[in-house]
């Protein structure tokens, strides 16, 4: 596990071309789709159950709408394809850039995956706390 972690990360090791810069995107394309997943499910997971516990939930409705959930993947693959994107042109514009550029660019991407899928999760889990304790209906 720890070998691929590291994999993931790492910089290209040959001069990197333009379309050596879309492999190198596009080989980490499904380890990145199962680490978003994984934990897009773990919160979708907490976030249904903070929810539906809470009393909040009006009878019929859904918590999430199932377009969203749907969409979703779609979305995060789009934003993921930005990822080589911005960084072709950067670096035809910056040749000495970093080799370190994608791999920030997609620690970032990473990163702003785990917010996004945390907020609901943590706000409704945040709301069902208050109420455990008393402070909130």
């Amino acid at each position: 596990m720890n070998r691929a972690w590291s994999w993931l990360w790492r910089p290209p090791s040959t001069p990197i071309s333009s379309w050596g810069v879309v492999a190198w995107w596009e080989l980490r394309r499904i380890p990145f789709n199962f680490v978003i997943g994984s934990y897009g499910v773990f919160c979708l997971l907490i976030f249904l159950w903070a929810i539906t516990t809470s009393g909040r939930l009006p009878p019929s409705e859904d918590p999430v709408e199932p377009i969203a959930l749907l969409l979703a993947p779609f979305g995060i693959n789009l934003l993921y394809t930005l990822g080589w994107i911005v960084e072709v042109p950067a670096r035809r514009v910056l040749p000495d850039l970093s080799r370190s550029f994608g791999p920030r660019l997609l620690m970032l991407g990473l990163i702003l995956g785990v917010v996004l899928s945390t907020i609901p999760a943590a706000m409704w889990t945040g709301i069902r706390a208050l109420q455990l304790l008393g402070l909130a209906r």
